[in-house]
């Protein structure tokens, strides 16, 4: 079967790409575990939880088996939670993950650029996220409606053998798809989004509307740095040249 050079396809990262999670994950959800300890939540135990995350999340390899308990079981290290104490700690903080993971917002303006794109331009959407198949949709409880775009496009960590930045979620769509590599771009807000975008011989972009700032995404060298994925359809055309 011949591929399809006519069509774009976009896969787009999940949390800091199209969700507004960083609040959530650097400071919602650590302040609510110094509360409940009674522990301060320094501007230090911050840095360290979110060099933690950038390290799991921004270049783990392998498979994603239990990554939410291993991150957890680390952050309880940083609060200093006793070994013995960490079983009951995973409960606390899963509930309040759970309590908290479907409120988070979408970053703005990201609906009206997946339609300014549909109704522009021959593309059809992806999702390739570290996250778990059920807590993609945990996430959008009361607003499926937004998950609709990407039909049965959504690959998660228990879909692969290799998570992020293995290139392994990519080559998954674009095969399905049967859209060639140069036409296929990962957007995404942290290394090992634009490392299996590059590993995987796809255009890269990076925003800084997550994880990274524009000096760490500077660094990773995405083919183009935006701020956040509303500036796509403005820079259609150049992403198109690099298409060929």
């Amino acid at each position: 079967m011949s591929q399809n050079h006519e069509q774009i396809g976009i896969i787009f990262d999940l949390d800091g790409t199209l969700l507004d999670s960083r609040d959530f994950f650097l400071h919602d959800i650590p302040q609510k575990i110094a509360d409940h300890y009674g522990v301060e939540f320094s501007q230090l135990k911050q840095e360290k939880i979110a060099a933690l995350l950038f390290e799991v999340f921004g270049g783990q390899k392998g498979g994603g088996k239990f990554l939410v308990l291993k991150v957890m079981w680390k952050v309880a290290k940083k609060f200093g939670v006793p070994w013995f104490k960490r079983i009951n700690f995973l409960r606390i903080t899963q509930d309040m993950y759970r309590q908290g993971i479907s409120n988070i917002p979408l970053i703005e303006g990201v609906e009206n650029t997946l339609v300014k794109l549909s109704e522009n331009y021959n593309v059809i959407f992806g999702i390739n996220t570290t996250g778990s198949y059920a807590e993609v949709f945990d996430r959008f409880k009361g607003r499926m409606e937004f998950l609709v775009q990407f039909s049965d496009n959504i690959i998660s960590r228990d879909k692969v053998k290799y998570i992020k930045p293995s290139p392994e979620g990519i080559k998954i769509l674009s095969k399905k798809w049967n859209i060639p590599m140069n036409r296929i771009i990962m957007v995404g807000d942290m290394k090992s989004d634009i490392v299996a975008g590059k590993s995987a011989g796809a255009i890269t972009i990076g925003v800084t509307s997550g994880f990274y700032s524009k000096e760490m995404m500077e660094k990773v060298n995405p083919d183009l740095l935006l701020t956040d994925i509303s500036q796509i359809p403005d820079n259609m055309e150049l992403i198109m040249k690099k298409c060929g």
